[in-house]
């Protein structure tokens, strides 16, 4: 496995998680593979209470998934195998215990904007070009985006637009669909990032995982079934620490000592 493929640095409460696999860091199987491996470092660490993901160089965040290594499977199989592990990476970021915030800039295609707009915050610079255009490669989206989590992102109409179309489409056209959190300038994205992670980490992590928990559950349950899922996450979440802390915090006007997960 490349360890460097996906980079791991650590700022305070933060971890930096960075893609790069030149020259538009595409998403092949040794890289998500070292990715699951990261986020494995992650979780370890029980200090971390927010992450950013990012694109190494200039040219892109992630331009989807490796067609010099799709086109080179030699079985149904093996193109399952990757269409599998594809789904896991987008279930493990919605899923994973803190906030993953994403920074995307340049090019954002195809399983790049799978990775990208699954993250729970999405920052893009204004220099990010996306395209979801797997119709025009003789392919339909298969990781758990395009045909799963896209309408229910943007609705029936909008998500034929991305896919039947298959255009670019710029980062204030994403903003305008609710794909992306803010647009910055290419030279803020960084900073903006960071910022934006370390306002999260300020938070309860109790209170920011069950928010995060619930909303996730809202998207594939029924109404009946949320209701009842609400009242239980309240139960836990106001039981904690942080409850009272929080409060307690704001009285006696200083900063709260939040608990860790």
């Amino acid at each position: 496995m490349k360890e460097t493929l996906v980079r791991l640095e650590k700022n305070g409460a933060i971890a930096i998680l960075t893609l790069d696999n030149p020259p538009v860091n595409a998403a092949s199987t040794t890289l998500m593979n070292t990715l699951h491996a990261r986020f494995d470092e992650i979780e370890k660490d029980s200090n971390i209470r927010c992450v950013i993901l990012a694109g190494a160089g200039e040219k892109a965040f992630c331009a989807g998934g490796d067609l010099r290594e799709e086109k080179d499977f030699g079985s149904p199989e093996a193109s399952k195998a990757f269409r599998a592990l594809g789904r896991r990476t987008l279930d493990r970021i919605e899923a994973f215990p803190v906030p993953i915030v994403a920074a995307i800039h340049g090019y954002c295609i195809g399983g790049g904007t799978a990775i990208g707009w699954a993250c729970d915050i999405r920052i893009a610079a204004d220099n990010t070009t996306f395209r979801a255009g797997d119709a025009y490669i003789g392919m339909v989206p298969s990781w758990g985006m395009g045909l799963t989590r896209l309408p229910r992102y943007v609705g029936r109409c909008r998500a034929l637009d991305i896919l039947l179309l298959g255009e670019n489409f710029d980062a204030e056209t994403a903003r305008e669909f609710g794909l992306v959190t803010r647009v910055v300038k290419r030279a803020d994205l960084e900073k903006e990032a960071l910022a934006v992670a370390e306002r999260i980490a300020s938070a309860s992590p109790t209170a920011i995982r069950a928010t995060r928990d619930a909303i996730r559950f809202n998207s594939r349950e029924t109404w009946a079934d949320m209701v009842a899922f609400e009242a239980d996450i309240c139960e836990q979440v106001f039981a904690h620490p942080d409850a009272h802390e929080g409060p307690k915090a704001f009285s006696e006007k200083r900063k709260p000592n939040f608990k860790g997960l």
